[in-house]
Parts: C-alpha cells; structure tokens; sequence
C-alpha cells in the first residue's frame, strides 16, 4: 500500500493522522502539500468554496462520508494494517528516542525539531450512518451500539470511544458517526517499528493527556461520548443554557438544550485523552530492549503549545537566532518543517473556539512582542457554541509590531471556508523569508525544559526506572 494510501477505515481528516503526517512530512525534509492526498479533491475545494451556503454543506457532509466505512465492515478493520500504515510514514533509520501516546499538534513541533517520529495512540474511525438528527444523541447512541458491539468482539486490544458532538461536527454527523478507537496493547506494526528504530540506551516518550469527559459507560472498554472539548462547556451539552438556545435558534430548530444518554461515569477524552492500559506494553517493551522511559502529562492539550514555544525560543537562540515570527496553528492545519524554516515559534490551537482565544491572548501577554504574526484558522462548518469570531482573531493579529495577517483564510466564508484546507500551506509556503532549520534540538536540552518549565504550564513529566533486561 501507497503511504499516500491510508487503509479503510481511518480518517485523514483527523488530528492522529494529519499530525503525524505533518511531522513525517518534516522527518522526509518536505513541507505539507495536501492533507488529502487527492488531487482531485484539492482541485475541487476552491470550487466549493463558490457554492451557496447550503450547497457547502451538503458537499462537505458527503465529502466527509467518503472516509466512513459501512456498518458490517467495523468488524474487519484491519488495526495492525492501520499501525502499519501510520509507522510506515515515517523514515526508515535509527532514532534517539521517540514519542507514543495523546494527539498533540504543539508536540509534533517539539518532535519535529528533534528529528524524531510519533506514534498515535488514539484515531478514528467514521461509520456511515444515513439522515441522522445531530440534534438526537439518544438516536445516535442506539444507532451505533451495533457497531460498538462487533469493534468489541473482534478486537481486544481497542478501547471503544462512540463520540457524538453535534456542537462541532453537525454537518458530518448528518452522515457518519465518530469512533475513537484507543489502542490498549501495542500492535505488533508499532512494536517492530520501535525495535528496528530506537538501539538500547534509547528513549521512549509517552506524553499522556490526562482529561477525562463525563461518558455513559457500555462495557468495560466501551462508552458513549456526549460532545467534546471546543467552545461549549459540560454544562451546555448535558443541562442547556442561553447559548445552547440562542444555537438552535441559528439552526431553526424548536429544540431549547440537547436530550443525552445521562453520563455515569468518566473516561478519558475520546480525542485527545489517554488510556493508561497501554502502559503496561510499553514498558514491558522498553525493559526488554534497553530504553529509558520518560512520561509526561497534561490535562489541557494547548498546555503543550506553551511549552513548545519555550523550547523553539531557546533552540533557535542556542543557533543565534533571535525568533520575530508567531504562527498559530489550528487543529490540523500546521506544517512543521515549513515553520521552523521561517524560524518562527508555533503557538498549536486546539480549534477556532473562545478558550483557544484565551489561550493565545494568554501567551501573547507573556511573550516580547512579535514583529510578525500568521494565523490559520480551522473551519469545522458550523455556528457552534463558543465559536470565535474574527473580530477576536484579528485582535491578537493587532499586536505584531509590523505585520501580521491570516493565512489561507477566505474571511467572507468562514467558518465554511472549506477551502481552506488546500489554501492554507500555498499560502504558508510564500511566506518569507526562508532559512535552513537549525540543527536538531537534543533529549538533554528538550529533558531540561521539560523538567524545569513543565510544571509552569501543567505539565508534570518524570523518568521510569525500569528493570532492564540483560
């Protein structure tokens, strides 16, 4: 199989797959020059853009169902093809160390500038479902208890994570429901990757995003998500409010709050949360062949991205070069390599949503002013709840010292600037002007500002000493 190729069912629209991606892009020295790998579809992108409001959406709900697979194929999905798949985007050679474990766009900065690949823990995979109600959870809940149930019956080694956010993802929700499957057990593809890559004496990094959701639990490995992490809070989605009103009246809906199977428990997040039955593989792994292991984590994703800035800061000074240049990445929408020849530091968004706002605002107030700032913005399609509005990103583009701008957004559509997904790495990779990366950051200088800058942010890492075997 093509490594343009991804096996069926796996989302290339997805935070595991496109970051990884994006960071194997960088490991091969190339930029990001299509998050779908199709010409035809990156052909058509702009000419969607042009179509009425309504047409949009449609075209994106369809384009969406594309990457879903039907009902009686969850039982056949081939997990070790897709480990496979996802270890094989990345150079054959011997590395220092390497990353496993949460999706993390700001993490993929810090590998991507020690030379070193990542392996997601989590991703996802659509199933076709027609004419759904986004709007009907409880629907969507006994609609995809089928599916959960044959993805637990064949595959042991999953965790099942059934997520349904109509907040952020109604237009694919029309079409499709989300699984988030979590591996529990290392696939025998991740495995003969990391022995053939990493000599003894290596290092294992497994970054462990610690949020944990509000789920009605189905099994002992399965359970059903109700929304997820954006611009909506828990209390929005499971008790209603003005905002939850004032969205469906946007959506001319008689609805005043959302209808969800009531939670009874907590799980971690089905995006971006770990699961620590993986643990167990790992180290097992790790003793065996010599590596030293070192955890770190986290409860908000975008903690990363603060300490991802600090690391490029000091890296490009170490370099004598003294970083003028923010680029704010959102969800998927990042290039690695492209970025640090700007010699720019990355600040990664979770999405374009209120708390990421915040949490760029925060960081700006924190940071020398910038001379320049460039900013993508993530389009999900739809009016959600705590959707950021320009007005606010261009306020933060107003503290750049010179110049600053939005890059490969077509502000009179979004957030159904669809387009954007093609336009922003065009527009990313004119920027100037451009230089040779630095040379690798090393595990001593990456460990140091880990340790000693972690915990500022809520990160909080630390080294296992594992029993090595002889």
């Amino acid at each position: 199989m093509s490594q343009n190729q991804s096996p069926r069912g796996i989302a290339r629209f997805d935070s595991a797959t496109a970051q990884a991606q994006a960071l194997a892009l960088a490991l091969h020295g190339r930029e990001v020059e299509s998050l779908s790998a199709s010409p035809l579809l990156d052909r058509a992108m702009p000419l969607v853009n042009h179509l009425p409001r309504r047409a949009r959406e449609w075209v994106y709900s369809i384009g969406g169902m594309t990457e879903g697979i039907a009902k009686r194929d969850a039982r056949d999905l081939d997990i070790e093809g897709i480990a496979r798949w996802i270890a094989g985007l990345f150079p054959a050679r011997n590395y220092p160390a390497a990353f496993i474990g949460s999706s993390n766009g700001a993490l993929m900065h810090v590998a991507a500038a020690m030379g070193v690949p990542w392996l997601a823990q989590t991703f996802l995979s659509p199933v076709r479902q027609w004419l759904m109600d986004p709007d009907d959870p409880k629907r969507g809940f006994a609609a995809g208890r089928a599916v959960v149930d044959a993805l637990l019956e064949a595959h042991p080694e999953l965790s099942i994570h059934h997520m349904h956010d109509p907040n952020q993802d109604r237009l694919m929700l029309h079409m499709m429901s989300y699984f988030r499957l979590k591996l529990r057990r290392l696939p025998q593809a991740y495995r003969d990757f990391l022995v053939r890559s990493l000599p003894r004496g290596a290092t294992l990094y497994i970054d462990r995003c610690t949020l944990r959701w509000p789920v009605t639990r189905t099994s002992e490995r399965s359970i059903f998500q109700f929304g997820a992490v954006g611009g909506a809070t828990h209390d929005e989605y499971f008790r209603g409010g003005e905002r939850t009103r004032d969205y469906f009246r946007r959506y001319r809906s008689r609805r005043l709050r959302w209808d969800p199977p009531a939670p009874d428990s907590d799980a971690p997040e089905a995006e971006w949360g770990f699961e620590p039955a993986l643990l167990g593989d790992l180290h097992a792994l790790a003793r065996e062949r010599g590596w030293r292991v070192t955890e770190f984590s986290f409860e908000d994703p975008e903690a990363m991205s603060f300490l991802a800035a600090d690391i490029y800061r000091d890296w490009y000074r170490e370099h004598g070069i003294e970083a003028r240049r923010l680029i704010v990445d959102s969800f998927i929408l990042m290039d690695p390599l492209a970025t640090m020849r700007l010699h720019a530091i990355p600040f990664w968004s979770v999405f374009s949503v209120e708390p990421s706002v915040r949490s760029v605002e925060r960081f700006l107030a924190q940071q020398p002013p910038f001379d320049e700032i460039d900013m993508m913005l993530f389009s999900h399609g739809t009016e959600g709840i705590g959707l950021a509005q320009l007005a606010d990103w261009r306020r933060l583009l107003g503290q750049a010292r010179r110049r600053s701008g939005f890059v490969g957004v077509d502000e009179a559509r979004y957030p159904r600037d669809f387009a954007t997904f093609i336009r922003f790495q065009r527009e990313l990779h004119r920027l100037r002007p451009v230089h040779e990366p630095p040379p690798p950051l090393s595990l001593a200088r990456f460990d140091e500002t880990l340790r000693s800058r972690g915990p500022r942010f809520g990160i909080t890492s630390a080294e296992r000493t594992l029993d090595l075997a002889s």
